[in-house]
């Protein structure tokens, strides 16, 4: 799972990753980190911060989330 794209664009801004980073207690560069990233199962995946941005942002948590598209390695 990964935030999905439209989500990422009303939240990646420096006031809405300040508050962000306090609910989240850690620096607003390493919110913004993270939403660059957007790693499938990644740090923003985590309840706490699906909650904080939910608040932020009123869209419900299932809303968030959308299946990563990334291809698995095969051997």
């Amino acid at each position: 799972m990964k935030i999905k794209q439209s989500i990422l664009d009303i939240i990646d801004n420096p006031q809405t990753r300040t508050k962000l980073a306090m609910d989240l207690g850690c620096g607003e560069q390493s919110v913004a980190l993270q939403l660059r990233n957007n790693k499938p199962n990644g740090r923003l995946t985590k309840m706490d911060a699906l909650r904080a941005i939910s608040k932020e942002t009123g869209v419900s948590v299932e809303e968030i989330l959308e299946e990563s598209q990334e291809k698995e390695l095969q051997n």
